[in-house]
């Protein structure tokens, strides 16, 4: 009888204490989180532009996509963010080159890729217990690569003699800087849902070749600046406005 009761009173203080998260967003103090985010991209044909002189291209890069995810250390009035953003624009393929005849020289394909960690704080503009709306600001180190490919047809290898088809492949990086407005709301049990708009700076303006090649300005090397054919800088713009969607798991 003494050990059923014992048993009995067990049972009884685990249920009273086992009692079921009451969730309220101005209490909570860690969450793990991902988003997307889609928006206009400013590349267009930054990565090819000027590669060869009189040439013009059919088509570009329109859109930037990206995700981030990290963690959220968060008060009832600001909230800071640690995390890595990816950065991926559209990939162009089978861009035509064509001359001042119209005739096509080569074909064009490009794909942009960046990374940057980075940290960011919230500024909470209202809250309740279920959500909140909010201004943020984020900075971080992006690196970025490029790797263009470029198909000759016959009227290219007659125009430029001595080179085959090739690929270009470059990296470089700058500091990001973005800014969104944001709204939080509970979806379900300890995770939020989180919808933002906002604008991203990133402009990489200190491309460097990865590889040598022989290009249609002549050959270049592994380190060498990435230069158009009139020998100016070229940069990749990856700037533009985003909406990004997301969810917040709270620890």
């Amino acid at each position: 009888m003494i050990v059923r009761g014992l048993l009995f009173a067990a049972l009884l203080i685990s249920a009273t204490s086992a009692q079921a998260r009451v969730f309220n967003i101005n209490n909570e103090t860690f969450a793990a989180y991902f988003d997307v985010s889609a928006g206009p991209s400013a590349i267009g044909t930054g990565a090819f532009d000027g590669e060869a002189t009189g040439v013009s291209y059919s088509g570009g890069s329109s859109y930037n996509y990206g995700g981030e995810f990290g963690f959220l250390y968060t008060r009832q009035y600001i909230s800071l963010r640690f995390g890595l953003e990816i950065l991926k624009p559209s990939a162009i393929e089978g861009s035509s080159a064509t001359n001042a005849s119209e005739t096509e020289l080569y074909t064009a394909d490009s794909q942009v890729l960046g990374y940057a960690p980075k940290i960011g704080v919230e500024f909470n503009l209202q809250s309740n217990a279920r959500s909140r709306s909010f201004v943020a600001l984020g900075v971080g180190a992006a690196s970025v690569t490029m790797k263009n490919s470029y198909t000759l047809t016959t009227d290219g290898q007659t125009a430029f003699p001595g080179v085959s088809n090739h690929d270009v492949e470059a990296k470089g990086s700058a500091t990001l800087l973005n800014a969104s407005l944001g709204y939080e709301g509970l979806l379900t049990d300890t995770t939020t849902i989180v919808v933002e708009m906002g604008y991203r700076q990133l402009n990489i303006e200190n491309l460097e070749y990865t590889k040598s090649v022989t290009t249609f300005k002549g050959p270049v090397n592994s380190g060498d600046k990435v230069t158009t054919a009139a020998g100016e800088q070229r940069d990749l713009n990856l700037s533009g406005a985003f909406i990004a969607i997301g969810f917040r798991f709270y620890l």
